[in-house]
């Protein structure tokens, strides 16, 4: 069982730095930092991820907030959902459990779903906080 669990929570840049008190009242942050991209995109869009000790997982998130992977080898940011649908997406509509992503296509993403589609999200880094 891992020990910590990462978050993302959605933010704006006018509401972001009080989000970030929050978070930090609110959860009990593994390394103490806080990492905040932005869609490079859309400057609106801020996405604040942070490791949780894993004993405060089965608590209510924050507003706004999802549980997601990161592959570190091209710093990608996905929800397993999001990975899934990628993987019928690139494997002719069949998912299979044991076909390979490209990750170098993802490199400085996050990878999230609706119902619908998947939303690939080029991310940039906006600040880090310790």
């Amino acid at each position: 069982m891992k020990d910590t669990q990462l978050l993302c929570t959605f933010s704006i840049p006018t509401e972001y730095k009080l989000l970030l008190e929050q978070i930090k009242s609110f959860y009990t942050l593994s390394n103490n930092k806080i990492f905040v991209f932005h869609n490079e995109k859309n400057n609106s869009e801020l996405y604040l991820t942070y490791n949780i000790l894993n004993i405060e997982a089965d608590r209510k998130k924050l507003p706004n907030t999802i549980s997601i992977h990161r592959k570190k080898q091209t710093n990608t940011l996905y929800t397993l959902n999001a990975m899934n649908k990628l993987i019928s997406e690139e494997n002719n509509g069949v998912f299979d459990k044991t076909y390979q992503l490209n990750w170098e296509y993802y490199n400085n993403s996050l990878i999230i779903t609706n119902e619908i589609s998947v939303k690939i999200i080029p991310l940039k880094i906006f600040n880090i906080i310790s």
